[in-house]
């Protein structure tokens, strides 16, 4: 039964712990504000419990009831968490010892969904393997629909059909047209009025198909849609609702349902972000200010997950959340001329940094201020002492970071850029 580690260690982390473990089982990553026992590597050593200076850690059957869902979290945390490679030490070309990944730096945001196995029935996923070239012709809602049906790419998949299609069409309509030109005539490639129709049939089709993969030009659209060709779109209307009620004919039903809090972030194969921290996002609550000798850092971090809702459903939104728009501001309450600070007052002089995000993405536009899972931004507050000149912000990974200056500009901190650690799985 493995330890657990409880709310004394919240915004403390002392590493004591980590020190004394000798099979390197205590984690954390970037943006957590605690340390987390792994409770398949733990071997109930009890080195750690001693070791922590605010007793933070107990074997789980003796979890104090006020802290209980500390189990859950420390188990979720788990869920998602890819411990670092480390390398093996040696010497390299030059003779210089070589430095290897240490362990316990974060794996920062490794949430890279699993590929599902098929889930159409035989023979329903060959039929739509080979049956690929014709079904592309549909709209690009039948087959999403039927793409996340199937569950693997393999099987079939909206870009590859389309794109397989859209070679058929190349050949397709310059025939259509040549025939429709030559008026039931005896066939003939060398007239004009048949290579005229030809020419016309192959550029319609290539028009088509830029059409239909303009999103992949989009670089703003995470989730490409691949629209019908010029014939689908009548019986696409019909295919659709008929493939949506035959659902539970065609696809294997799951042995074993997921279950997990409600309104948790679901994506195919696991739930990959604890749903309370995923809604804090959302409401500019996750972020933290640290003051170093020259300089603030703080770091407000941005929602990743759409909320597993039936807004999410009807609408047909994304897995994953679109960047926000964000404007930042750092002002101060005294004005030259008019407000004088003294050193030594009891009161010190406060400026203000303001972050003011909205969510602008256009498939969000029917939900977003409508339900409290979609709210159209927030307004991150953050009082800064003394009075800074000059900031700077970066936004990776969902992360925004800002730097703001004690005095001067924020190029003279010669500050090195943030390194970040990931090890994408799949």
């Amino acid at each position: 039964m493995a330890y657990i580690i409880c709310e004394p260690c919240v915004d403390v982390m002392d590493t004591a712990c980590v020190d004394v473990c000798p099979v390197d089982c205590i984690h954390t990553t970037e943006g957590e504000n605690q340390l987390y026992i792994n409770p398949d590597e733990c071997i109930d050593c009890a080195a750690c419990e001693p070791a922590c200076p605010v007793d933070a850690i107990s074997m789980q059957s003796d979890v104090p009831s006020e802290w209980e869902p500390f189990i859950e979290i420390n188990r979720k945390f788990f869920e998602t968490f890819v411990k670092p490679e480390t390398a093996d030490e040696g010497t390299d070309e030059t003779g210089k010892t070589k430095q290897g990944k240490q362990q316990g730096i974060p794996e920062e945001f490794v949430q890279i969904p699993e590929v599902p196995d098929s889930s159409l029935r035989a023979p329903y996923n060959i039929l739509a393997m080979l049956l690929q070239p014709l079904l592309g012709a549909f709209s690009a809602k039948f087959k999403a629909r039927l793409e996340e049906m199937a569950g693997n790419t393999l099987v079939f998949s909206s870009a590859v059909s389309t794109a397989i299609n859209s070679l058929i069409n190349l050949t397709l309509y310059p025939l259509i047209l040549f025939f429709i030109g030559v008026k039931g005539q005896s066939a003939n490639l060398f007239t004009s009025e048949g290579n005229l129709m030809i020419f016309l049939g192959i550029i319609i089709a290539i028009s088509e198909g830029i059409y239909r993969f303009k999103d992949e030009f989009n670089s703003t659209v995470e989730q490409p849609s691949y629209g019908a060709a010029f014939y689908g779109w009548f019986p696409s209307l019909i295919a659709t609702p008929l493939l949506l009620g035959l659902r539970s004919a065609l696809v294997v039903q799951r042995k074993e349902e997921r279950t997990t809090v409600p309104g948790s972030v679901l994506t195919d194969g696991k739930i990959y972000s604890d749903d309370v921290r995923e809604r804090y996002r959302r409401y500019g609550m996750v972020n933290h200010v640290t003051e170093l000798a020259n300089h603030y850092e703080v770091e407000i971090e941005f929602p990743r997950w759409v909320p597993n809702s039936v807004a999410k459903q009807e609408h047909e939104l994304p897995d994953r959340m679109p960047d926000y728009t964000y404007e930042i501001q750092l002002s101060s309450p005294y004005v030259p001329g008019e407000s004088v600070y003294v050193p030594g007052e009891s009161l010190a002089p406060e400026s203000i940094l303001t972050v003011q995000t909205q969510l602008d993405d256009p498939r969000f536009a029917s939900v977003v201020g409508r339900t409290s899972s979609f709210p159209r931004g927030f307004t991150n507050i953050t009082p800064i002492s003394g009075q800074p000149e000059d900031f700077q912000a970066t936004y990776r990974n969902k992360v925004l970071t800002i730097i703001i200056s004690k005095s001067g500009t924020c190029e003279s901190l010669g500050l090195e850029p943030t390194v970040h650690y990931a090890k994408l799985k799949g």
